[in-house]
């Protein structure tokens, strides 16, 4: 006889049961992606005083994670503690290698992020693990830190998390949208030639739309660590310049992530919907494939299905460039909060909650955001096109239409390394995939 321990034991390896319900909603995944911390430039103009030697911290040098970066993913890994071990009792109350996977991009910066977040959900001294079985108890170790996983693949190849990944399909996209009358309009415009112009003549290097973020981001962390000298040491630096250099670029991101203010066809390619494809489609896509998955294993214990069964919490550890094109690829992109628009905060953080009904079985998502270091958590699946206004919960079916509006033609690793020439024109299918969605949204056949 099959003991009712037995029965518990066997549906949780199958991977059903939840420890949080919202009413007959049950959590049963978690996806995660954020941005790293706070860190040094990743690199500068001839002219800057503050070449590579003035930034000391987080080991030394360009793009380094720098002890308030860290800080600030400490704090969010304690506020997910807080909400899904100490308030939704979902996640394991200390680390179960089973149950959490982290991905990050392979550079410093995003990796101790994850390392300094991970440390707030499950290093702390709070006797939820134990020395000699969590970590060892030894004179030196520091008592309740656990050593995490965090897994990485070559940053060239990483199109998931690292959008400036080789990729030459890519660059012709944006090759081919800089010669669309939206773009060549806002690039010849009086104000941005006056910025570029300006900028070549005081850094020492010729200024386009394509560098332009260098001094930009440059100037906004030499803001943060030397604002008392840079005025002085940078002496046609203004507020009011800086400003008006940054919006600039902020356009420009605009439109490198696929986001145009109308249609964008250019011989016969739509290069909005292109764009967003290649930026933001794969991790879309990866996402929803990892909540595919966990849905179709439910029930099943078959070999195939024992690691997702298992896992309760998907990380990404990656750039505010991450987010951006996933925010892109869902039409979502006025989420970024950096003041006057932009690119999202560090630590900014997107979860994805996976839910299914136990009344009508259907799947649900809800979709979370965390702007930066002391904000909480704000609700924002309403923003999604097709989701209810009036409900935190929408149908998982709106977001996986999404997915396949974006979806890379091909692999995106051999995608990639095609030709753009040889690619037919995307317009009539967008506007084919345009029209399913909204027919799905709307039901307008009465079939769905």
């Amino acid at each position: 006889m099959v003991s009712a321990v037995s029965i518990v034991v066997l549906i949780a390896l199958a991977g059903v049961v939840t420890t949080y319900s919202d009413g007959t909603k049950e959590l049963v995944f978690v996806q995660t992606l954020w941005r790293h911390g706070d860190r040094s430039p990743t690199k500068t103009f001839p002219t800057d005083p503050y070449q590579e030697d003035a930034w000391t911290f987080g080991g030394g040098g360009w793009g380094q994670l720098s002890p308030t970066g860290m800080r600030q993913h400490l704090n969010l890994g304690k506020m997910l503690r807080a909400q899904y071990v100490t308030k939704y009792n979902f996640f394991p109350t200390k680390y179960n290698s089973k149950q959490i996977y982290v991905r990050s991009t392979d550079v410093n910066r995003t990796i101790i992020s994850a390392m300094s977040n991970l440390l707030g959900q499950y290093g702390q001294n709070d006797s939820s693990s134990v020395a000699g079985v969590d970590y060892p108890d030894v004179a030196g170790w520091p008592v309740g830190y656990v050593p995490i996983a965090v897994h990485t693949v070559d940053d060239d190849t990483d199109h998931l998390g690292n959008m400036e990944a080789t990729c030459p399909f890519r660059q012709q996209v944006w090759e081919l949208a800089k010669t669309s009358a939206e773009v060549k309009n806002f690039t010849n415009s009086a104000l941005v030639q006056s910025v570029l112009s300006k900028l070549t003549n005081y850094t020492g290097m010729a200024v386009d739309i394509d560098n332009l973020w260098i001094i930009t981001n440059a100037l906004y962390i030499e803001q943060i660590y030397f604002n008392d000298t840079i005025r002085q040491k940078n002496t046609w630096f203004t507020d009011d310049f800086f400003t008006q250099a940054d919006r600039v670029n902020d356009q420009i991101q605009l439109f490198q992530n696929g986001i145009f203010n109308t249609s964008n066809i250019v011989n016969g390619h739509d290069v909005g919907v292109l764009t967003r494809k290649v930026r933001g489609g794969p991790i879309l896509n990866d996402m929803v494939m990892h909540m595919n998955i966990k849905l179709s294993c439910q029930g099943q214990t078959t070999p195939n299905c024992t690691w997702i069964n298992n896992l309760k919490n998907y990380v990404y550890s990656a750039h505010d460039t991450t987010i951006y094109a996933f925010f892109s690829a869902l039409l979502i992109e006025e989420y970024a909060v950096k003041p006057a628009g932009g690119y999202p905060l560090y630590s900014a953080a997107v979860l994805i909650e996976l839910y299914v009904d136990s009344v009508d079985k259907k799947p649900y998502f809800k979709m979370i955001y965390h702007e930066q270091d002391g904000s909480g958590f704000k609700d924002i699946t309403m923003g999604i096109q097709g989701c209810p206004q009036n409900s935190a919960y929408c149908d998982l079916d709106i977001l996986r239409n999404f997915a396949q509006t974006i979806k890379p033609d091909q692999p995106i690793d051999q995608w990639c390394f095609t030709n753009l020439n040889g690619h037919a024109g995307s317009a009539g299918v967008s506007m084919l995939l345009i029209g399913v969605i909204l027919a799905l949204q709307n039901n307008i056949f009465g079939l769905f």
